[in-house]
């Protein structure tokens, strides 16, 4: 692992335990022992060590649902992307946790964001007609309520690590998967019987 990969892990592993605000880039430097001045070679001020550690997430995803736009589409591929979004979000849950601050601070991440949502919009309405060609979702519903169910789920998605912090009081191991299954619960009213069968049959192995 190279001095960058290693500012970077360091950063995103103080800031998911101390929070964006109480983490500088000299406690990062300090936490693997280089020079401030060696830290800022690679990332000259900490927007662009948050935006680096954004990019890494985004750039996850992005190789994700790349594979996923090459598969036969089902319901089981949904709950895989919601499953792999999760867990990654987690992975840099400082991100979700300061949400509104991160793209207040830092106007180049809300522009990119804004950009990001709108293209993640289009694949999903992709996906909702590849479903309703497969049977999956119902076709008597209006295209604009399917828009909807996409932006709840984007909701859900941005807030559910922030509500967790505050509200959630079950089991810390099932945590993740209490708001994965909140999140792919959305999808119920949209399902035909072949959809119900399918989302009871992965609910029950998940």
């Amino acid at each position: 692992m190279d001095t960058r990969e290693k500012i970077l892990l360091t950063a995103k592993e103080l800031f998911n335990e101390r929070g964006l605000d109480s983490t500088s880039a000299k406690n990062v430097a300090a936490e693997i022992s280089i020079s401030d001045g060696n830290l800022r070679y690679h990332f000259r001020t900490k927007e662009d060590l948050v935006y680096a550690l954004y990019m890494q997430l985004v750039e996850a995803f992005n190789q994700q649902f790349t594979q996923y736009e090459q598969m036969n589409f089902s319901l089981a591929q949904i709950y895989q992307s919601l499953s792999y979004v999760y867990h990654k979000l987690y992975d840099y849950r400082f991100m979700m946790a300061d949400f509104v601050a991160i793209m207040r601070r830092f106007p180049k991440i809300q522009q990119h964001y804004r950009e990001l949502t709108q293209i993640r919009q289009q694949q999903f309405a992709h996906l909702t007609e590849a479903l309703i060609k497969e049977g999956i979702f119902k076709n008597d519903i209006p295209t604009s309520q399917y828009a909807h169910m996409s932006e709840q789920l984007s909701l859900l998605s941005d807030a559910w690590i922030g509500h967790a912090e505050v509200l959630y009081e079950g089991d810390e191991k099932q945590k993740l998967r209490h708001y994965l299954m909140l999140a792919f619960s959305l999808l119920v009213p949209y399902l035909t019987t072949k959809g119900m069968y399918e989302y009871i049959d992965i609910v029950s192995n998940n």
